[in-house]
């Protein structure tokens, strides 16, 4: 029996990084939101926590790549993980709104330093072909945070109560942090190996150090532009599901299972993402993704309290399309950016997807302190995901416009 590839144990290894470090520091305060409005923060101090996280992890995306270089990705992933795990610790000093700023601040730098950009690098490093099969398999882990986390921590919070819940999450996050560092590797040379598919045809071209051609100008600018939208969109989109399925007349049951489809579905989703991206290119990939996406966003409008057919529909096509904002990030870098400029090009990406967080995570919970509904949010996101993709086929042709001439 032919022996697997130790690039499969680092792969599954970023899977849980996606669980701890973003479906642990991000997806699950869209639990733990309507239980803190519920102690007395208005909408607003509600939304305002996941800004706070949003700022922090725009902060970090500063200075990732100085951070990776100062230290290696598995040391650097630690402190990133020990970093995450000590905000559910914060939000136990509860009843007041600031322990829940400071533990979002602690939950961005986590997110921020240890989830998208080391994930990226290990895979770029371990694997020579199906990468985009390996990014999709690992940005599924934070799916995995919403379709049966999610829905466990909800029933721990009703049953004991939020301290609970959060020192529960510690634990896990801490045991995770530490089971993670001793099972990654840097690259395959510190196995005495070399990267899966190596050697055997047709290779994706792997990271380098070597400087090549920057980016031009006005491309950067398109490219930030749509990914403060896509940001916006998917950073407050998520966050929000819970309490517009209770605002829309749903109970907090129908609320936990929302979140348990949308994180089934973006589970499934980002698997195939990442199959598909590699039979028909990210370009492709994505405008299927967003498509489905703003489908999504439509059918906020069947959810009247009643029937909850339509939640569950809201739920799945959000989830589906979803799957773009954790693969399409590394894969538009890898095919916008020459060689040598990866790294600076997905931190570039990366700033912006944090900085569109900030700007537009705070909108739901204002359009619903003025108009009681969260509805009108989502049509917003709907024509922020269609610009994108105009805004991402333009890159694309004007990238493509480049290397022909040269």
């Amino acid at each position: 029996m032919k022996k697997k590839h130790y690039a499969w144990v680092i792969c599954a290894c970023c899977f849980w990084l996606f669980i701890n470090n973003m479906g642990l520091t991000s997806n699950i305060l869209t639990v733990y939101l309507p239980f803190i409005e519920a102690e007395g923060l208005s909408h607003s101090m509600g939304s305002a926590i996941l800004t706070v996280r949003c700022l922090f992890s725009l902060f970090m995306s500063f200075f990732v790549v100085s951070f990776y270089r100062r230290f290696t990705l598995r040391t650097g992933i630690l402190i990133a993980s020990l970093t995450g795990a000590a905000a559910p610790l914060v939000f136990c000093l509860h009843g007041a709104a600031l322990p829940y700023y400071l533990g979002a601040a602690l939950a961005g730098v986590a997110y921020g330093a240890g989830s998208v950009y080391p994930v990226s690098l290990l895979i770029s490093n371990w694997f020579h072909k199906s990468r985009g099969l390996a990014l999709g398999i690992s940005s599924a882990g934070s799916a995995i945070a919403s379709m049966i986390l999610s829905p466990f921590f909800s029933e721990v919070i009703l049953a004991y109560g939020l301290r609970r819940a959060f020192l529960l999450q510690a634990i896990l996050m801490l045991l995770s942090a530490v089971l993670i560092f001793f099972l990654l590797r840097n690259t395959p040379a510190e196995k005495g190996i070399h990267p899966y598919g190596e050697g055997e045809g047709a290779e994706e071209e792997p990271v380098t150090e070597e400087e090549g051609e920057a980016m031009s100008m006005h491309l950067l600018l398109v490219l930030a532009v749509m990914m403060l939208l896509i940001g916006g969109a998917g950073q407050a989109f998520s966050g929000h599901l819970s309490v517009l399925t209770i605002a829309s007349g749903y109970d907090a049951g129908v609320a936990a299972r929302v979140i348990s489809v949308f994180g089934l579905v973006l589970f499934i989703g980002k698997f195939a993402a990442g199959w598909i991206s590699d039979r028909i290119g990210a370009l492709s990939c994505s405008a299927l993704l967003i498509g489905v996406f703003i489908l999504g966003c439509f059918a906020v409008m069947g959810m009247n309290g009643l029937q909850t057919f339509w939640c569950f529909a809201m739920a799945a096509m959000l989830g589906f399309g979803a799957a773009v904002y954790n693969v399409g990030p590394s894969l538009w870098a890898a095919d916008l950016s020459s060689q040598g400029q990866y790294a600076k090009t997905l931190r570039w990406l990366q700033v912006y997807y944090n900085l569109g967080g900030i700007l537009f995570t705070a909108i739901p919970g204002i359009i619903a302190d003025r108009t009681g509904e969260y509805k009108s949010s989502y049509f917003l996101f709907a024509a922020m995901m269609g610009t994108s993709l105009v805004l991402l086929y333009y890159a694309y042709r004007r990238r493509a416009a480049v290397s022909r001439v040269h």
